[in-house]
């Protein structure tokens, strides 16, 4: 038993032995290193800016797949910019930069671009959104684009707090004139008057700013405020350390779009109408309210502001002074049933303010809200188009209309080849790679396209036959719903359209 024992540590010692020798090896060490460092790039990727979600959007993790990297350099960040969107297509920004999908190569990755989605969020009246993913990003200390999207994100929001932590982290750009100004709230903040006074000095001699310098100068020294500005999260977050009025005429009209989800609606009527409540005043009430509106985002505003007592003027069933202007508003509220219900009624020959085109269109607007594109609408409205002249607005409602499908019969495509519909004023070349995008199914870069023409178009958005193919081409994408709000903002444009 002895000589077995002695045996058995013979064979373990040199096992032991050749072990230790093992772990001496330049090999073997290097593989290990190799191994530690496979482990530590994994961990240390760099993150997506793009993967985390702002909200639910109902589009895939797959938006951005085969995006052009450079179109998304291009267009993403002047959604930030002062250039102004129509209501559908803002719609359109909000949804796919709130989408939780990854951006390609060097674009998802890369911390600017990340800054660049969160401030087009928050210049878009989404802060909220912009908070969920900025919550989530890293490098903001040494990123300013980055940090400034999280401090007006948290300003407008109300997180003041968190603004100034934000200021206090950044390690770059600290001289900056935007720094400065939220630097010298922030002091004021802390209960440090000089060291705000002598900031704020520095800030106006950086960048001068008369609605900043009016505001910060009265919270410093009690000098009367005047009215509260909305232009940014700094002048809101004075605005409202001043107590100021932020629903007067002069804050609203100073609001930007990232601060308008902060005003109240223009009309009081939003927790609906009362049982028994005098309708007839209701309904005057709600039609000098929307016949003040002069561009299709006011009118949009003021249906959504009389979207409760539209409900109920529909539900009542009482004639309506104008029923084709009401079906209208219901629709750019986004409530078509209440829409469906006041067309239903409207069954005599003569309608109020309206006339055999008015309803033509009036139909089509409530098929495109619907998502139903009636093959029978479609013909009736090309003939009103053909019968109306050149450029009518049933000539303009039918290329709409077309652009979502349904089949037109032999004599309406005749009709519809001879139809004067105006010179584009879209980019060929921006125009033929969103119908390749569209063709490819490549919904990302297909939205981007169709905004960067928006861009171009101002806060009306595009003339009715570039919308037409923009909608057409958002359709074969994928982009369904975008397409359809796009067609309906279109055929209520068509009513300011002179």
């Amino acid at each position: 038993m002895r000589h077995n024992r002695s045996m058995v540590f013979s064979k373990r010692h040199k096992q032991a032995a050749a072990l230790f020798a093992l772990l001496l090896t330049p090999a073997f060490a290097a593989a290990q290193e190799a191994g530690q460092e496979e482990v530590r790039v994994k961990s240390l990727a760099a993150p997506d800016y793009f993967s985390t979600p702002a909200a639910e959007t109902g589009l895939g993790g797959d938006l951005w797949k085969g995006a052009a990297p450079d179109i998304m350099r291009d267009i993403v960040p002047k959604l930030a910019g002062a250039k102004p969107l129509s209501p559908a297509f803002a719609s359109l920004a909000k949804r796919m930069l709130s989408a939780g999908a990854n951006g390609p190569a060097g674009v998802g990755d890369n911390v600017d671009m990340g800054a660049a989605r969160a401030m087009a969020l928050v210049a878009l009246g989404e802060a909220q959104g912009a908070n969920a993913i900025l919550d989530r990003a890293t490098g903001a200390p040494g990123s300013a684009p980055l940090s400034m999207a999280t401090a007006e994100a948290a300003l407008i929001t109300g997180d003041d707090d968190k603004a100034c932590r934000v200021q206090d982290a950044l390690t770059v750009d600290r001289g900056a004139a935007y720094w400065l100004r939220l630097r010298a709230f922030c002091q004021l903040k802390a209960g440090q008057p000089d060291a705000a006074q002598l900031t704020f000095q520095l800030a106006q001699n950086a960048t001068k700013d008369t609605d900043y310098a009016r505001l910060m100068g009265a919270a410093l020294t009690g000098t009367p405020p005047g009215a509260a500005n909305l232009k940014n999260g700094v002048n809101y977050a004075l605005s409202r350390r001043l107590n100021l009025d932020l629903q007067s005429a002069a804050a609203v009209a100073s609001a930007s779009p990232a601060l308008k989800p902060v005003l109240k609606p223009a009309s009081g009527d939003l927790a609906g109408v009362a049982p028994g409540a005098d309708l007839t005043a209701q309904e005057a009430s709600d039609l000098a309210f929307l016949r003040q509106a002069k561009t299709v985002p006011a009118f949009v505003d003021a249906a959504h502001a009389s979207a409760a007592s539209i409900a109920a003027l529909a539900a009542a069933g009482a004639p309506l002074r104008d029923p084709v202007l009401m079906a209208r508003a219901a629709v750019a509220a986004g409530d078509v049933a209440s829409a469906q219900t006041i067309r239903g009624r409207l069954v005599q020959d003569s309608i109020p303010g309206a006339g055999p085109a008015d309803l033509a269109i009036l139909d089509a607007l409530i098929g495109a809200a619907s998502g139903k594109v009636d093959n029978q609408v479609l013909g009736n409205l090309v003939a009103r188009g053909a019968s109306g002249g050149a450029r009518s607005a049933a000539q303009s409602a039918s290329v709409l209309l077309a652009s979502l499908g349904g089949a037109m019969d032999a004599d309406a495509r005749a009709q519809f080849a001879n139809f004067d519909l105006g010179k584009p004023a879209a980019s060929p070349a921006r125009v033929l790679l969103l119908e390749d995008a569209a063709g490819a199914r490549r919904k990302g870069e297909a939205g981007l396209l169709a905004l960067s023409i928006a861009l171009d178009a101002g806060a009306t958005g595009p003339q009715p036959v570039d919308r037409a193919r923009i909608a057409h081409a958002l359709d074969r994408a994928g982009l369904a719903a975008d397409a359809r709000a796009i067609v309906v903002e279109g055929l209520l444009s068509l009513a300011f359209t002179k």
